[in-house]
C-alpha cells in the first residue's frame, strides 16, 4: 500500500547574520504589508529586506576614506531611515560612532527590531561599540539628531516621501545647522538628490557583496519572482551644502 507523505513546506531563507546571532532579519516584506496600519499609501513604500552586512560595511568604508568626513565618526550619529528589522542598526553599532539611531513607521518592524536589539546587546560576539536606539515615528517628521549625522537609506520608500524626508532635513538645518551627510543605497531616485540644490554629490558607484553574502541573498530571492539579484548595489554618498547649484 502506498503512503502519501506530505511534503514539508520549504522554510525560508534565514542569512548567515542571523545565523550567527539569532537575530531575525531575514526575508523581504512587501510595501503592501509594510503600509498596514501605517495610513502611507502603498505606493509610496518599497519592499524590506535587510541590507547585505559587506555592502553596508562597504559603503560606511568610503564614507570614511573619500568622503572626507566634517566630522570624526566618534561624534557623529549613525541614522538609519525606515530601520525595518534592524540589521543595518546593528552593524552600524560595530562601528565607533557617536550613537546609532533608527526611525520606522511600522510597528510590527518595530517590534521585531526592539527585540533584535535586545538580543544584541545581550550578544558578546556583537562586537557593539556604540549604543542603539530606535524610535517608533514618521522619519519625515521625527527630530533629527542634534549632532552630526549620517543618515543611511536603504531605498526604504518612494520618491514623494524621500521628497518629504529632504524638506524635512533642510528645515532641521535652517534651524541648528551641523555637518549632514547621506548614504543612499539601492540609490533609485539619486538623480533627484543630483539636482537638489541643497545636496552635493560626493560619491556613487557599485558595491560588491562578499561571496557569502551573494549566495545569501540568492537564495532570498529564489522565494519570490518580484526581484533579482546581481551581487552588488549601486550606491551614493551626498553632503547637505544648503549652497545653490550654478
Amino acid at each position: 500500500m502506498l503512503t502519501l507523505v506530505p511534503r514539508k513546506k520549504p522554510q525560508p531563507a534565514i542569512h548567515p547574520f542571523d545565523q550567527l546571532h539569532g537575530t531575525d532579519t531575514s526575508g523581504l516584506i512587501p510595501g503592501s504589508v509594510i503600509a498596514d496600519g501605517t495610513g502611507v499609501p502603498v505606493d509610496e513604500l518599497t519592499a524590506y529586506y535587510g541590507i547585505a552586512p559587506s555592502i553596508l560595511q562597504g559603503i560606511i568604508d568610503l564614507w570614511m576614506q573619500h568622503a572626507a568626513p566634517q566630522s570624526p565618526i566618534e561624534r557623529t550619529v549613525f541614522l538609519d531611515v525606515g530601520a525595518g528589522k534592524g540589521r543595518a542598526l546593528l552593524l552600524a553599532s560595530q562601528h565607533p560612532f557617536l550613537r546609532v539611531e533608527g526611525v520606522e513607521l511600522n510597528a510590527e518592524l518595530v517590534r521585531i527590531a526592539t527585540a533584535n536589539i535586545a538580543l544584541w546587546q545581550h550578544d558578546p560576539t556583537a562586537n557593539a561599540l556604540a549604543p542603539l536606539s530606535l524610535h517608533h515615528a514618521d522619519a519625515t517628521r521625527h527630530p533629527l539628531p542634534s549632532a552630526p549625522t549620517l543618515a543611511f537609506l536603504f531605498h526604504p520608500f518612494e520618491l514623494p516621501i524621500l521628497k518629504r524626508f529632504l524638506r524635512h532635513v533642510e528645515t532641521s538645518q535652517a534651524a541648528a545647522s551641523h555637518p549632514f551627510d547621506l548614504v543612499y543605497a539601492n540609490s533609485e531616485h539619486d538623480s533627484y538628490l543630483d539636482r537638489h540644490p541643497a545636496f552635493t554629490r560626493l560619491w556613487k558607484g557599485s558595491i560588491a557583496m562578499s561571496p557569502a553574502d551573494h549566495v545569501a541573498d540568492l537564495e532570498a530571492i529564489a522565494e519570490q519572482k518580484e526581484y533579482g539579484s546581481t551581487g552588488d548595489e549601486l550606491c551614493a554618498i551626498y553632503r547637505f551644502t544648503g549652497r545653490h547649484k550654478d
